[in-house]
């Protein structure tokens, strides 16, 4: 696994059930996916650690749901800005 951080460059909105990786809840009910049950919103500028590498991990999962098109290499010294110059 190559996780890596990046940097959205649009506003992506990930439907509900579009990225299932990993499982949460009890063994009489599981539930899949960390978008399983609600849409989630990554706003333009936020920085995201996700895994660009084909597979069915959760951190490649999320990298195919926002879409390369919507991600950039996060560049240190310039990204890291904020309260105390770190990402989220």
């Amino acid at each position: 696994m190559a996780l890596s951080r990046f940097v959205v460059t649009n506003t992506v909105t990930v439907a509900p059930g579009a990225a299932t990786g990993g499982t949460y809840g009890s063994a009489s009910t599981p539930a899949t996916a960390w978008s399983e049950l609600w849409g989630v919103t990554f706003q333009r500028g936020q920085a995201i650690i996700c895994d660009s590498s084909a597979g069915s991990t959760p951190a490649q999962l999320l990298y195919q749901a926002i879409g390369a098109g919507n991600l950039r290499a996060f560049v240190d010294g310039q990204d890291t800005v904020g309260h105390a110059g770190l990402h989220n």
